[in-house]
């Protein structure tokens, strides 16, 4: 398979497919249709909304959970909403009364600064808001120290700036920010999509070698992205494209990035020397299961026997690759909450110590083996997080005695507030936890265990 035939299956696969997409319109016009009847009391299903978010930019891809939808409020209530306490609540409050009319069936419930209603596999979040020349006030119930206040955004400005970038200068911006949020799905990439959609602006704004080319240069331009993502300098927050506005970076991504930039120079190395699957099965590392199987070795399409090729060993592996990904088992990813796991180091006749703690007092970057570690979610953490939801671990051994073993392990497993592992053999082993709801994962953590 040629890499554009690669590149085009891959982003028909993100494509929102068209059933789903005519739900969706279906209830925008139903939610946009009440609204107007509780606030203008005309029935039209159109007028006085905007789309925003990923699906307003359109960079959504199929896996996208949440769907966001401004709806303009009467600019004669902005007085009414004034007085009081917490008015934006106020506000919030009349908008989930009006809604829960029409979604009598779904979850309908206020979330600080939108109101939610929660479908199977989605949600649409409706947020009110008054029009300000080309900004928008909206309510956030939290601001002022609980009492409630208001905040601009300025969607239609990188609605605009997408639309002009992909005509102006390079039309392959959208489909590299649909391409990242698989990416982010896949790696489970604490990243916005408006900060996805920011950075991957910043990177064709400073290159060339994208405005032009068709898909045959996909892989490429994947791997230059990961290349300019590693070599970012941390930020606390980024411009975002259009607006301006700040776009908040909750954790740093280079280190994910430095591996995505290996595994893209690793599959193109492949492709080159072809290695057909091998190439395929890097890009799914990469990506995730949108991204196609090899149909067939190159060398059996074209009847060539292995002495054709060059460096066979060096995509050889005698270990199963056990690694499970959230994009396999869950329909989205979206960090909400910030989540905290600790670990404690347990042994027979001594104190017990948080990991930190222990490496520190003996002095060394690796814990010996035959030790016990508990893990446990910080519960301040977990009191910020709306029940129900469901706790999953994955443990991931990483290191040569990993793979000889063939124990390298990295199952998601439904689990509980804490876990137990014992240390074993070297390496540098990671647990990742995280916190699901309504099959979306909403939190995650991670720690790195070094083991001698």
């Amino acid at each position: 398979m040629q890499t554009a035939e690669m590149f085009r299956i891959f982003l028909d696969n993100l494509k929102i497919p068209n059933e789903r997409m005519t739900a969706i319109a279906t209830h925008y016009k139903n939610a946009t249709r009440r609204l107007n009847i509780r606030f203008r009391e005309t029935e039209n299903g159109f007028n006085n909304r905007l789309k925003v978010g990923s699906a307003g930019r359109r960079t959504a891809v199929s896996k996208t959970s949440d769907l966001d939808m401004l709806y303009i409020m009467p600019s004669g209530l902005w007085e009414a909403y004034q007085v009081g306490l917490n008015p934006q609540r106020r506000l919030l409050r009349d908008v989930k009364d009006a809604l829960k009319q029409t979604f009598s069936q779904q979850e309908v419930k206020v979330d600080r600064l939108v109101v939610q209603i929660v479908f199977d596999s989605f949600h649409i979040e409706v947020q009110p808001v008054f029009a300000d020349g080309d900004h928008f006030k909206y309510p956030d119930t939290k601001a002022d120290n609980g009492n409630g206040g208001w905040r601009v955004t300025k969607p239609r400005m990188e609605i605009t700036e997408m639309r002009n970038f992909r005509n102006n200068k390079s039309r392959n911006l959208h489909n590299l920010c649909r391409m990242l949020r698989a990416w982010k799905n896949r790696n489970t990439v604490d990243m916005g999509g408006l900060l996805i959609d920011t950075l991957a602006w910043r990177f064709l704004k400073q290159t060339d070698d994208y405005d032009e080319t068709g898909m045959v240069s996909y892989g490429f331009m994947c791997r230059d992205f990961f290349d300019f993502l590693q070599k970012e300098d941390v930020h606390e927050h980024y411009a975002a494209i259009g607006s301006g506005q700040r776009v908040k970076v909750y954790k740093n991504f280079q280190r994910q990035s430095k591996r995505a930039f290996k595994l893209c120079t690793q599959a193109i190395d492949a492709y080159e020397n072809g290695y057909t699957k091998k190439c395929h099965e890097l890009w799914r590392e990469v990506f995730g299961l949108t991204f196609p199987k090899a149909a067939t070795e190159m060398q059996d399409s074209l009847g060539l026997g292995s002495d054709n090729f060059v460096n066979e060993s060096y995509f050889a592996r005698t270990w199963r690759n056990t690694e499970e990904f959230t994009d396999e088992k869950f329909d989205d990813v979206d960090i909400r909450y910030p989540l905290e796991v600790n670990c404690i180091v347990k042994e027979s006749g001594y104190r017990e110590r948080s990991i930190r703690a222990y490496l520190s007092d003996i002095a060394r970057p690796w814990l010996p083996p035959n030790k016990t570690l508990s893990f446990s979610n910080n519960q301040a953490s977990l009191d910020l997080i709306p029940e129900p939801y469901d706790i999953y671990w994955k443990v991931l051994n990483r290191g040569k005695e990993a793979e000889e073993r063939d124990e390298i392990r990295g199952q998601i497993i439904l689990g509980q507030t804490t876990h137990t592992e014992h240390t074993k053999f070297r390496g540098s082993h990671k647990v990742w936890c995280y916190i699901v709801k309504n099959h979306i994962v909403i939190a995650q953590a991670t720690i790195d265990i070094p083991i001698e």
